[in-house]
């Protein structure tokens, strides 16, 4: 079963900055409050922060346990493959596509789809007040 564990709460959204829900293929839609893990056990090295870790139900294991790191910073949302076995790919509006290296950090504009094994997920932004 899919879960949504919560494991630090240091990060903080700036005041009338961008407030992004990650719409998930898998039905969820998911407040991004701080830097995310997703993946089918993600945890965090070392001593990152991590405010939220998202597992995903994934029997064909297409998905690494942990595949994907998200965060929003001063510039914009972002994405970080966290040298996953099947990658991941960030699918522009105009549908160019950007594979992310692994480590790599891939700016996600509105419009895009990031795609990950057998999931993906597509950023809702919202103006905060």
């Amino acid at each position: 079963m899919s879960e949504l564990r919560s494991s630090a709460t240091r990060a903080v959204r700036p005041a009338g900055g961008p407030h992004v829900v990650l719409r998930l293929s898998d039905g969820r839609s998911l407040p991004l409050r701080g830097m995310t893990l997703l993946g089918r056990h993600p945890q965090p090295t070392g001593d990152e922060i991590i405010t939220d870790l998202i597992a995903l139900d994934d029997p064909r294991r297409t998905v690494s346990k942990t595949h994907l790191l998200v965060g929003m910073d001063a510039r914009s949302l972002f994405v970080q493959d966290r040298h996953s076995t099947n990658g991941t790919i960030v699918t522009l509006g105009d549908g160019q596509q950007i594979l992310c290296a692994p480590g790599q950090t891939i700016r996600v504009p509105p419009g895009a789809t990031v795609s990950f094994g057998d999931f993906s997920f597509i950023p809702d932004f919202h103006q905060n007040g």
